[in-house]
């Protein structure tokens, strides 16, 4: 059952603006209450959890849209390297953007792969990511 099922209908408001804000006093001003009601709140366990449940939801909405977008992105850097009317300084530019974003993304993948391998050593299980 998602944390947030628990809150009241405040803190579901607070928590609501948090998301699309980022900003406390604009998640009090939403639920109607002071700004130490929702530092307050945010010190719940009930509550914490449920921000985190709802930042993670966030985050994946956002990571699904940017892999979307990533193909059209690598396409766009291909085109600049491969275009010899582009100027060489936009070339390079465009080949430093791809090997730097796949070293990056290889260097998350190794850290990912060796964390799971810890985990799994020490007996942990897997947390939900």
């Amino acid at each position: 059952m998602p944390e947030d099922q628990t809150l009241s209908g405040k803190q579901r408001k607070a928590l609501e603006a948090l998301l699309q804000t980022g900003e406390v006093s604009h998640a009090a001003t939403a639920a109607g209450v002071s700004r130490d009601t929702v530092y307050r709140w945010m010190k719940q366990p009930g509550f914490a959890a449920a921000v985190r449940e709802a930042e993670a939801r966030a985050l994946d909405e956002v990571s699904r849209v940017l892999i979307r977008l990533s193909r059209a992105a690598v396409g766009t850097l291909a085109g600049a390297m491969a275009d010899r009317n582009a100027p060489l300084s936009a070339r390079v530019r465009a080949a430093d953007i791809t090997l730097s974003r796949l070293l990056q993304v290889r260097e998350l993948a190794t850290i990912e792969e060796r964390l799971s391998a810890l985990e799994a050593s020490a007996g942990i299980e897997e947390m939900t990511r």
